[in-house]
């Protein structure tokens, strides 16, 4: 039985409608369904139950990311895919393919029976992928055409200097803090500068190529770092327990192979918008299979696409920034493994996701400065020549680089790797050259919520006390205060967390009084 508003006639919102109830919640988060019905009657004299305003935002990125096309407005109802999952992977195919292959309906439908077949195996239903269903697909996931640019590699001087002028024309009619670069990049977290554990010389022992996905967003003049984005394979490791993941300065995602996926794109470009609320800014990315195209709806933000195979060489973030960001990346990953011979770990270059996670936002956040962002925006020369101030300076990449190489040399490794050899390791910097098979785009769709990070000797994090809290910073600032190197800097920080525990007398929910530090007699 089907229930609705009692006393009041039933009624189906148009698409229209709902699209602007899906706006107004976006722009008003904290309005309730109830606060949603009044502004609905209000707006539209239309009552509505809050199951039909519930079922209208669960659809909110469907209705965000349409254009209500004339004679579709009058549309009510609609007949959802019998099938999501697996039209999210026949999509996410035809994002890795588009560019390489001349893609028809014909190769789509036979993608999708290949698909049905894997997802479903004992699925015994006729369900017929016509030509119709066809339609409704590239309807819904926004494709107009098949497109085909030809051979990958066939960009010609000549072209390239003809689209800079063009790049150029549209980064000018932004200011330099309005112009964003996002790249992704893989993170071999674990990787050692030894090449005797990439040649298996150490018996027992090999190269840990473990990795996480990571998204680099800055502006133009370096004024804004955007905080990271983190893929994993797995959603919760055991490392995550107990862990207040609000309280980390980045934004975690997983799936089976922790890469990018266009699924996670379209979130990110989403929720940068809402970070650029009330401002123009313009977005640049490159053209990789895994960065669609046609989100819509956006309000303060347009995304720019660069022309294929300009990437390396006018792109910020590919042409040095994330290289400097894995620099001190892996300066710090250096620093601990010596830290933790210190105090006698057993192995302590086998550091865990969250462990990645810390080291990974200290590098982007304190450790790239602002002027190296600058200063590869404008070695790449994507805003006209009277815009452009000076030249890449080298010097603080030489000092970075020397910094690391000290470290590496404290490690006394057997067969050091060069810094150079280290920082282009094979396959690290391929997170958008790999073309996914249709088993692994599966498994990114249905088996991402894994939460074993699969490492027998990976513990969680143990619960500590406030009291335990309070004693730690003691000694740390009792060693502070006779450490001969100490400047009042590191003194006012570890003060300022001292302050912050001691202010919340409720922290166990009992109050605290002078007379709960005597026994009673």
């Amino acid at each position: 039985m089907a229930f609705h508003l009692k006393g009041v006639a039933k009624s189906t919102m148009l698409d229209q409608i709902r699209k602007e109830l899906c706006e107004y919640k976006r722009d008003n988060p904290a309005s309730t369904q109830k606060d949603l019905q009044r502004w609905l009657e209000g707006k539209f004299e239309l009552k509505v139950s809050q199951g039909t305003i519930s079922n209208t935002l669960k659809r909110s990125d469907d209705y965000l990311s349409a254009e209500i096309e004339k004679g579709r407005a009058e549309i009510k109802r609609h007949k959802p895919a019998k099938y999501p999952d697996m039209e999210k992977v026949v999509y996410e195919c035809f994002l890795q393919h588009q560019d390489r292959v001349n893609i028809t309906g014909e190769l789509i439908l036979q993608k999708t029976r290949d698909t049905m077949k894997l997802m479903y195996p004992h699925d015994d239903s006729d369900f017929n992928f016509s030509i119709g269903w066809l339609g409704k697909f590239k309807h819904r996931h926004g494709i107009k055409s098949f497109r085909h640019f030809g051979e990958s590699g066939s960009v010609d001087v000549h072209d390239m200097e003809q689209k800079l002028v063009l790049i150029r024309e549209k980064i000018d009619q932004f200011p330099m803090k309005d112009v964003f670069n996002m790249d992704e990049t893989w993170l071999f977290y674990r990787l050692q500068a030894d090449h005797s554990l990439a040649t298996k010389q150490l018996e027992g022992r090999k190269q840990d190529k473990e990795r996480l996905t990571v998204v680099i967003c800055c502006n133009e003049d370096g004024s804004e770092k955007i905080p990271l984005w983190i893929i994993g394979k797995y959603a919760k490791p055991r490392c995550f327990k107990n862990v207040n993941m609000n309280s980390l300065d980045c934004q975690y995602r997983a799936n089976k192979k922790a890469w990018m996926t266009s699924v996670l794109f379209d979130e990110y470009v989403r929720s940068f918008d809402q970070m650029m609320h009330g401002r123009r800014v313009l977005l640049v990315v490159d053209n990789c299979p895994a960065h669609p195209r046609n989100i819509e709806g956006l309000r303060n933000i347009e995304l720019f696409f660069l022309p294929p195979n300009m990437t390396s060489k006018i792109q910020p973030c590919n042409a040095g920034i994330i290289r400097a960001f894995k620099m001190h990346y892996r300066r710090r990953f250096y620093r601990k493994i010596l830290e933790g011979y210190e105090v006698g770990q057993s192995d302590p270059g086998k550091i865990n996701v969250l462990d990645a996670i810390n080291l990974e936002i200290l590098a982007w956040t304190i450790d790239v400065r602002k002027e190296t962002i600058a200063n590869f925006f404008r070695h790449c020369k994507i805003r006209s020549a009277s815009d452009i101030a000076r030249n890449l300076d080298e010097s603080t990449f030489d000092e970075e680089t020397q910094d690391l190489e000290t470290m590496i040399n404290q490690c006394g490794y057997r067969n050091k790797m060069d810094i150079d050899n280290l920082m282009n390791y094979p396959g690290e910097n391929e997170a958008c050259l790999e073309v996914h098979s249709l088993e692994d785009i599966v498994g990114t769709i249905i088996e991402n919520n894994v939460e074993d990070d699969g490492e027998d000797d990976t513990v969680s994090l143990e619960p500590v006390t406030r009291k335990e809290a309070l004693m730690a910073l003691n000694t740390l600032h009792n060693f502070m205060i006779q450490y001969k190197n100490t400047t009042p800097e590191p003194l006012d920080a570890i003060r300022k967390v001292r302050d912050e525990l001691q202010i919340d007398l409720n922290f166990k929910g009992k109050q605290t009084t002078i007379e709960s530090y005597f026994n009673k007699v």
